[in-house]
């Protein structure tokens, strides 16, 4: 009787004892009947939502990056696939160019009226100038990948600068004899002047800065340069690197010198060299100046400078 008695007092009151668990499904039972429980409830939500958001935020940024560096790798990948494959058919292209080259053909002399000028290679290089009359020689190092043709464009100043043998456009171009330089049966300069590209790979003129070291001057004190009009060897006496901007001494304008400008020379490059040939060059000597660009400065450039070997 006392529990029905209750139960009708309850119906009678209108209220409903709290349900353990939610419609739906189990919940947190709010023993206490706080009011702020709902709000802190939601609130707890609303930040498990908002950290799933910063790490959802955080997982693209992550993948963005690694994205990029993906593409970046890709692409620095690529580069140096090219660049290697270029190498590649750049060697093949000079050791080409190198076999056209008869070793066998005698060194003449050319004559005029009777009088011995000067040598001819012409039979030496005929296929060479077949292919190109800009030809004028054949520069190498011992024991160095540096060997190549020579060029000359007088009316084109500049031209193997991003040119090859061929004439075709090329990053890597082709050692170049100044234009203001004299090589002819009737006289030649005494300073020949050749530029040729410092490739990172180490092609072309890319050994030059090498000569920075004694052993390396040591191991290659001479150089190769075999001309139209004869062959010839050179030994160095002096390197080093300059920056043509900021430095006054024109080094490349000392080609066709007198004594006083020949001996301004000399004591110019000696002063600045980085090797100690104790070779001191006097006038009449004839010069080889060999001209690349150097990392070191903005408009640094490295210069090999050498001397004709009497034979």
């Amino acid at each position: 009787m006392a529990q029905s008695h209750r139960r009708r007092a309850a119906s009678e009151s209108g209220s409903q004892p709290a349900p353990l668990f939610a419609e739906g499904g189990p919940a947190f039972y709010d023993q206490d009947r706080d009011e702020d429980f709902s709000r802190r409830s939601a609130d707890r939500k609303r930040k498990r939502r908002g950290k799933r958001k910063k790490a959802s935020g955080r997982d693209i940024l992550y993948n963005i990056a690694i994205a990029i560096f993906a593409l970046v790798f890709l692409v620095c990948a690529g580069l140096l696939v090219k660049r290697y494959l270029d190498d590649r058919q750049l060697e093949s292209e000079i050791t080409e160019l190198e076999s056209l080259i008869d070793d066998t053909a005698q060194t003449a002399p050319a004559e005029e009226g009777g009088e011995v000028q000067t040598e001819s290679n012409a039979a030496k290089f005929a296929r060479l100038l077949e292919r190109n009359s800009d030809f004028v020689g054949w520069i190498s190092i011992e024991d160095t990948n540096l060997s190549f043709p020579v060029m000359q464009s007088v009316d084109r100043p500049d031209f193997y600068l991003d040119h090859n043998f061929n004439g075709e456009y090329d990053v890597y171009g082709v050692p170049y004899l100044d234009e203001d330089c004299v090589l002819a049966p009737e006289g030649q300069s005494n300073n020949f002047i050749i530029y040729g590209h410092h490739m990172k790979s180490g092609t072309v003129f890319g050994s030059l800065p090498n000569y920075r070291n004694a052993s390396y001057y040591q191991e290659h004190p001479y150089v190769e340069f075999d001309t139209l009009y004869g062959d010839a060897t050179y030994e160095v006496f002096a390197a080093f690197a300059i920056d043509v901007v900021t430095d006054s001494f024109a080094f490349n304008t000392y080609i066709n010198m007198d004594e006083a400008s020949f001996e301004e020379f000399v004591s110019q490059v000696k002063s600045r060299s980085d090797v100690d040939s104790g070779i001191t060059p006097v006038y009449g000597d004839r010069l080889l100046t060999l001209s690349t660009c150097d990392y070191s400065s903005d408009n640094g450039r490295y210069v090999v400078c050498a001397r004709k070997v009497e034979q």
